[in-house]
């Protein structure tokens, strides 16, 4: 079986036996933001997402590739899109389907999309690419299903992130480190990003950094003192995350590309 294969379905397993962690951890996002790393980035990525989305989803349908718990969909849902869904663990997809009771949510493989083609005006990928080797199928994958025009917001995981997570990823993954999950994951830069879509057919797509900082050692060495460390830093996280010269360093990318028109 191919690397590709082999990592994707490591990556379904383990989300499979963290589907509730995940769960808890979106609704630990109500009472606080800054109580984790990860409610901290996902506040910083819901930002990011509120530039690029409507305010309001008047009928417009929206496709999330990878949709865990469904957690997006829900917030999207109620903004007035038509919201569907794709994963391949079933532990997440029962996580979704009662978070949004009525929309399609299908068991996918993320490089081979059950829809139709130009079938949505927008599609989601939060934190999928990082455990692809290639992502260029899944990223060919989003392109088809969409609308000429439609809009397309993914994430990925920078090779120079300033948490140093590649080398720490690639240590876990063959070893034992603590509370660290072996799980490989793939690291990209933002020039690679941008290639790849463009050669999926993305018009000019933007790579931005969602945010920045050694945050995650901070959780280690002082989690106590986390949330007041994360609300300090934020305003500086604001300002120089998506900076030209520190972009690279970001701890998350988020793509925006569109589709080019047809005629083009």
């Amino acid at each position: 079986m191919e690397q590709t294969e082999l990592s994707k379905m490591h990556a379904v397993a383990v989300h499979s036996e963290q589907a509730e962690e995940f769960a808890t951890s979106y609704s630990d996002m109500n009472a606080s933001a800054y109580s984790t790393c990860f409610t901290y980035s996902r506040k910083r990525l819901d930002e990011w997402l509120e530039r690029f989305l409507p305010a309001r989803g008047d009928g417009m349908r929206i496709l999330d590739v990878g949709c865990g718990t469904g957690h997006h969909m829900a917030r999207l849902k109620a903004r007035g899109f038509i919201v569907a869904g794709v994963d391949g663990s079933d532990e997440m997809l029962r996580h979704a389907r009662a978070n949004n009771p009525g929309a399609q949510i299908e068991k996918s493989d993320v490089e081979n999309i059950p829809f139709d083609a130009g079938q949505f005006d927008f599609v989601l990928c939060v934190e999928v690419l990082r455990y692809l080797p290639d992502f260029s199928k899944c990223v060919g994958e989003m392109a088809r299903v969409l609308k000429p025009g439609g809009t397309c917001l993914a994430t990925a995981a920078p090779l120079l992130n300033s948490n140093g997570y590649w080398l720490i990823n690639r240590a876990a993954s063959v070893i034992r480190i603590s509370n660290l999950v072996q799980l490989k994951q793939y690291f990209t830069t933002s020039g690679r990003l941008r290639r790849t879509f463009a050669s999926a057919g993305f018009d000019r797509p933007e790579i931005h950094g969602v945010y920045i900082g050694g945050i995650n050692w901070a959780e280690h060495v002082a989690p106590r003192l986390l949330p007041r460390i994360l609300k300090a830093w934020e305003p500086c996280d604001r300002a120089m995350a998506d900076l030209p010269v520190f972009r690279e360093f970001a701890n998350m990318f988020v793509v925006r590309g569109q589709r080019e028109s047809a005629g083009r």
